[in-house]
């Protein structure tokens, strides 16, 4: 068992790392072929058609995961997948002639709206693919994916480097990923749609989609208070910053909540509750000490030296050293509280903490560029996060204290709608 544990470790890591690896050297070339400045928008704009992205694609996205275990143990797994195809295709239409009504009237952009599509495709079909424990495949399609980012940011940022060769880029990657993703379906053994099937199920991605809206507030948010306050280069270092941040200190943690999470459902599932705590402060505790020793690492290399003309001109110690904080802060707060929530059936309090971070941290971004204190607006990105542990935190902690036996009924009660974490 310990072994059969262990390799599922490793092959979730490798699954991760790969993937990651390479978006981290496509991030450097990018950052190191666009001006500061030109970085920021660029990050910014991506973060938005994704913020978008997951407002239209959201309520089909997170209602994959609780409800296609019951779906295929019910023998209709097939029919099922069928049905969400449709209704991706449905919703991948209607942005589409949304997005060419708005360019054909100058108030659009044919790439943004490419962006909002094969990103939302893309996202939903590795969750079929995830829901399905199809761990391999899943993986085959982010690295798909990354590699069709890094060839297309190669080949399109050769020459005079420019913001919307970048996102082109992305988009294009974005759309690889997604027919990958199509073909590890197997789109031949699919069966009859029957959008009947969905109508529980879209009712049940509701919740997540406002706990993610309301994360996004917290992320995309200070981004436009940065821009409106400050100025582009600030912008620029911010947003280089936090993505490199996401790209390898997030790292850990997103690979904690990938293996832990689910085991520590799994041990609850099975009776055991005080594992399930156990579980999660364990997987925390790991991923901390690998990612602390990451980001120490990434700003030793750039004092030393070493690391200075492959970091880019964007990059700035301090900046990041705060933002990598924020980051690890939310991070473990998705691994140590946010399951508390789902296996009560709480996820609401999520949506409530990610919202009151997002308005404190918006605000005092604002008032500290106004006075312009030196990294106000990165202390409050990291303060943004901490309200919102705080407050999901003391919301829960009753859960939190509660391994008694009425918790595992709870548990049974809820697992259906738990899944989706990260």
């Amino acid at each position: 068992m310990k072994r059969a544990s262990l390799w599922k470790f490793v092959e979730s890591i490798v699954i991760r790392i790969v993937p990651g690896l390479l978006n981290i050297v496509t991030l450097l070339y990018i950052g190191s072929h666009l001006e500061t400045g030109q970085y920021g928008i660029f990050s910014t704009t991506i973060a938005t058609v994704s913020f978008i992205s997951t407002l239209v694609f959201g309520v089909v996205i997170y209602s994959i995961m609780p409800v296609s275990a019951k779906m295929h143990a019910a023998g209709l797994g097939r029919e099922y997948v069928s049905s969400i195809l449709v209704a991706l295709s449905i919703v991948a239409l209607c942005v589409v002639s949304v997005g060419l009504v708005l360019v054909w009237f100058g108030f659009g952009n044919a790439v943004a709206a490419t962006i909002i599509v094969s990103f939302g495709l893309h996202t939903a079909l590795q969750e079929l693919l995830r829901s399905q424990l199809r761990l391999w495949a899943y993986g085959g399609s982010a690295i798909g994916q990354a590699v069709a980012y890094q060839a297309g940011a190669i080949v399109l940022l050769a020459g005079d480097a420019k913001i919307g060769s970048a996102l082109t880029a992305f988009s294009l990657s974005y759309i690889a990923g997604a027919l990958i993703s199509f073909a590890f379906l197997g789109p031949m053994n699919l069966r009859r749609p029957r959008l009947s099937y969905l109508d529980g199920s879209l009712a049940t991605g509701w919740g997540f989609v406002l706990s993610n809206l309301a994360e996004s507030g917290v992320f995309v948010g200070i981004r436009y208070i940065i821009l409106m306050f400050g100025s582009q280069a600030h912008l620029g270092v911010f947003s280089f910053c936090v993505d490199l941040s996401q790209r390898t200190v997030g790292f850990f943690m997103n690979a904690a909540s990938f293996v832990f999470v689910p085991r520590a459902f799994l041990s609850v599932a099975n009776g055991n509750v005080r594992e399930f705590r156990r579980g999660l402060f364990e997987g925390a505790t790991i991923a901390l000490i690998f990612a602390a020793a990451s980001a120490a690492g990434l700003i030793g290399l750039f004092f030393s030296g070493y690391a200075f003309g492959w970091l880019g001109r964007s990059f700035d110690p301090a900046v990041f050293a705060i933002v990598s904080c924020a980051v690890l802060t939310n991070r473990t707060k998705k691994v140590v509280i946010d399951p508390f929530a789902f296996r009560s059936n709480n996820a609401m309090t999520l949506t409530y903490s990610y919202a009151t971070g997002a308005l404190a941290c918006c605000c005092l971004a604002a008032l500290s560029l106004w006075w312009r204190l030196p990294l106000g607006s990165e202390m409050a990105f990291l303060s943004g996060y901490v309200i919102a542990a705080a407050c999901s935190f003391f919301a829960l902690r009753s859960v939190i204290a509660d391994d008694g036996p009425d918790a595992t009924q709870r548990v049974f009660l809820a697992t259906d709608s738990d899944a989706k974490n990260e």
